[in-house]
């Protein structure tokens, strides 16, 4: 497994799209790349699985955060009454000059052409008596966030803490054969806030009237892109040659489900066509995410399934000419590639049970 090996996969299935220089012959500025149109599914799924878990699914109280994080600080100060613990999530450009960490790069940030990339960030504020306990906590969370949705589970880890300038600093990264990459960032400050002063950190722990403590935590959301693509990358024996697939979680892929069509005569596939069109819109009107490609009558099934695997999705819906007769459909696995049946009536109704508890 090489870093060059997964981009390759990854741009022939439209995750990425590399930014080629011809006039330039230099191995680093060539693997420039920019996201692509599945890749921009994957990027909005990982996008609302950190909003969920920082914003939707969280023990406090967490504000979003779209234009003035001043206004949102004093509008949830107010409806909190002023007592800590509370919260703000926002996506911005680049990451503010705290702790002399404005040039801290996340280090898949390099293959991206865009010099400022989007960062989800978080901030907590919490009552000093309690910012070291939650500190570590929160640092536990995260790590378990990755790992939730990781292929290799392992190879996430944290970081020794680091204190600079009365800021504790600790990060998340992830190992690869290549080496390790900066994935979230996590700081602890004590003192003031950029954009607050003094008085506006004033907050109530209990009854007691204190300044509060701030945790941030940082995601380059390009990074977390390609993280995830690496994360997935697998390679399995197959005969005499490696199988290469993506082994994306549920919640993540860009597609949960694909379609295959088996059939000798042309009236046949037409028919198998209009069923596989059908069981799509269900599906879709369902909100699972499915594909249906022209290549679902015309490719050989290995050639599908190669296809689908690359682009990480867990489940093709098989249907042949028994299936006209008997409504029954397989569901192959790309994890095991083992197929089980399913009744048409029920696919929908199945598959969303299949995804329901990731």
């Amino acid at each position: 497994m090489t870093f060059k090996k997964i981009l390759d996969v990854c741009e022939k299935h439209g995750f990425v799209k590399r930014i080629i220089n011809k006039s330039i012959d230099n191995d680093a500025v060539n693997k420039l790349v920019k996201i692509g149109p599945v890749g921009a599914l994957l990027q909005e799924n990982l996008k609302t699985e950190w909003f969920f878990s920082m914003v939707i699914n969280r023990e406090n109280t967490v504000f979003l955060s779209k234009d003035s994080f001043v206004d949102t600080y004093e509008y949830g100060k107010e409806i909190c009454q002023e007592k800590l613990p509370f919260g703000i999530a926002e996506i911005k450009e680049g990451i503010d000059n705290v702790c002399g960490n404005a040039n801290k790069l996340f280090d898949f940030d390099k293959y991206f052409m865009e010099e400022r990339q989007l960062v989800l960030r978080t901030t907590m504020f919490v009552a000093p008596s309690k910012s070291i306990q939650f500190f570590h906590q929160w640092q536990r969370q995260r790590k378990m966030w990755w790992r939730k949705f990781s292929a290799a589970p392992g190879k996430y880890h944290l970081t020794d803490i680091s204190t600079n300038n009365g800021c504790q600093n600790v990060e998340i990264k992830a190992e690869y054969p290549w080496g390790s990459h900066l994935i979230e960032s996590l700081m602890l400050l004590n003192d003031l806030h950029p954009k607050l002063d003094s008085q506006q950190l004033q907050a109530k722990d209990g009854r007691k009237k204190v300044q509060a403590h701030h945790i941030t935590s940082d995601i380059s959301l390009s990074s977390m892109v390609l993280n995830a693509l690496c994360d997935a990358y697998d390679e399995v024996p197959l005969q005499n040659e490696s199988r290469s697939l993506l082994r994306l979680h549920r919640k993540l892929t860009p597609y949960k489900i694909s379609f295959s069509i088996i059939a000798s005569q042309a009236a046949v596939t037409e028919e198998l066509s209009q069923l596989a069109l059908y069981l799509c819109r269900k599906l879709r009107s369902d909100h699972i995410s499915s594909l249906l490609l022209p290549s679902a009558t015309k490719n050989s099934l290995e050639s599908q399934y190669r296809h689908y695997d690359q682009l990480g999705i867990p489940y093709t819906v098989v249907l042949n000419e028994n299936t006209l007769k008997n409504g029954i459909a397989f569901l192959r696995s790309r994890d095991t590639t083992l197929k089980e049946q399913v009744h048409v009536s029920s696919l929908s109704e199945y598959v969303q049970q299949l995804f329901k508890n990731y």
